[in-house]
Parts: structure tokens; sequence; C-alpha cells
């Protein structure tokens, strides 16, 4: 047997205002409807519920027994299932899970720790590097939150994605590198010995592909999987390395290390925000989202 759950909110006006026509006014309905509605259910529980008496309606045992349950079955609804869920970030001890690359760390993560810290103070954050097929199945298991960065392979109907703001490389050699130009020569480019990094990432594939259908080859001297060590090597040698100007930049406030810009301009790619349709209009998530785009978005499209 199935009930319509509005037939139960006429069965408990009609008992607390005894009457057909005060309860429909109190339910914003007409006197008709419900009296049709009491009508319906009396059918569906197979008893008269209400009994008139002079003016007012008098409930039978039948009604009697189920009306507190039947209250407390629709405060439930109405508190608990219906309103629209609701996030605070000052009260979350929940995990914020990112994929960011190694790049991406250094980009986002100091200023999302920040805000996340300030507005979050009891969060944690969790940051993890995978591939594009796992990292589009921990975005649909809900295991990660949010990519932040260069992840184009995430083409999926069912991820959403934001704009930013656009990167672009520059190279970084030594402070006191014999070159002194704001900018490089075709030649000394090519000429000079480079520390390549080789860490996986798309942006990496997409800048190897530029120089070779440039023709642009380079003298790579050392190779390596890691950023950490680079302005350790660069600092005290004569080699050029290529690298995001944001991450550059950092390198050339700490370490002895300075940004010159490469003989072509090397084109920039958008860093997005990527989430997956599940938490589309999720609170929590809306909220994050919110947070990224302040931090993060330059207000392009």
């Amino acid at each position: 047997m199935r009930t319509d759950l509005n037939l139960l909110r006429v069965l408990l006006a009609i008992h607390d205002c005894g009457n057909v026509t005060a309860a429909a006014k109190r339910l914003g309905m007409s006197q008709p409807a419900a009296s049709a509605a009491l009508s319906r259910l009396r059918h569906s529980l197979g008893d008269p519920l209400f009994v008139r008496s002079g003016t007012a309606m008098e409930p039978t045992p039948r009604a009697r027994s189920i009306v507190e349950r039947t209250r407390e079955v629709i405060a439930t609804i109405d508190q608990e299932i219906l309103p629209s869920p609701t996030f605070d970030p000052a009260q979350s001890r929940e995990t914020f899970t990112f994929c960011l690359s190694e790049i991406g760390e250094v980009v986002f993560l100091p200023a999302l720790f920040d805000r996340l810290r300030s507005a979050a103070p009891h969060a944690k954050i969790q940051c993890l590097s995978l591939g594009p097929k796992d990292l589009h199945d921990a975005l649909r298991e809900g295991r990660v939150d949010s990519a932040l960065g260069y992840f184009p392979d995430l083409d999926a109907p069912n991820i959403y994605q934001q704009r930013l703001f656009d990167h672009d490389l520059v190279c970084l050699i030594g402070r006191h590198h014999r070159i002194t130009a704001p900018q490089l020569s075709m030649e000394e480019f090519c000429t000079l010995e480079h520390l390549q990094v080789r860490d996986g990432s798309r942006s990496q594939e997409m800048y190897e592909s530029f120089l070779a259908e440039q023709g642009i080859e380079r003298k790579i001297v050392v190779q390596m999987s890691h950023y950490m060590s680079m302005s350790a090597i660069i600092e005290r040698s004569e080699l050029i390395a290529v690298m995001p100007r944001s991450v550059a930049h950092i390198y050339e406030k700490h370490s002895a290390v300075r940004m010159i810009e490469p003989p072509v301009e090397i084109p920039p790619y958008s860093l997005k925000h990527h989430w997956h349709a599940r938490n589309q209009k999720d609170p929590r998530h809306l909220w994050l989202r919110k947070v990224v785009v302040g931090i993060f978005g330059d207000g392009r499209k």
C-alpha cells in the first residue's frame, strides 16, 4: 500500500484543528480539496479516521494510534530531508583532497592552505598525483574533490572545468651568468647547455612538442624528474632550464637565479579547476569552488 505523504499532512491538520475547514486553511488548500484528501486517506487506511461530533471532528482509535508517529515522520522529512543541505566551513572536520602535479603544489598549495586554514581551521588537506585514468576514477568515486592545473585528458562529459589563469614558460639561469640581456637569442638557447626536468606532466609534453615543431634542438646535459634541486644546480653553473614563470619567480626570490625570456614565445596554456558532475550541486564543493576561483581566477572565461 502506498500513501501520498501530503495526505498525512491533512491527517495531522484535521487532528490539530478539529475540522476540515480550519485544516484546509492551515495547509493553504481549498475545503473541497482537503475533504477529497481525507476521503483518499480513509480509503487507503481502511478506517474513517475522524467522525463528526457536533461541529468538531473526533479522531478514531486508529487515527489516535498513528498521529504521533506520523508527526515524527513528517518532522523528519521537513527538517532533515527536504531542506537544502548546507556547509559550514568553520565547523567542518572533513578532508579536502586535491590532485596536483609537483609544479601544481608550488603554484596552488601555499595560497590554498592559507585560505582553507583560515576559513576551515579544523579541516585537513590531502594532495595526490595521479595519471589521467586514475584521476578520472578518483573524481568519479569521490576520492578526489578537485584537480587543479593542466589536465587536458580530463575531457569526459561528466567532468566539469573552470579556467583559472594562463601559465607561460621562461628560462632560468644563474644570477651571475655571463649573459645579462633580458632575453636569450636563438643561438644562445641552442648552444648553451640545458637542464631538463621530465616530470611526466602534460605541460612538459606540450613544450617538447612545440620545440620539435619549430625544429629547435637543445644540448641537454642534465635530466631530472623533479624540480626541487633545480635552482641549486642552476645557480652554480652555466646551465639554463625552461619552467613555468610562476615557479621561476619563486626560485628567483629565494635562490641566486634569475628569469630570462626565451628566444621565441612559447604558447601559454590555461590552468583549470576540474571536478566531477556528482559534486556540481554539493554545498561543500560549491564553497570550495568559490574559494579556488577567489584565489586564482583572473576573471577571464
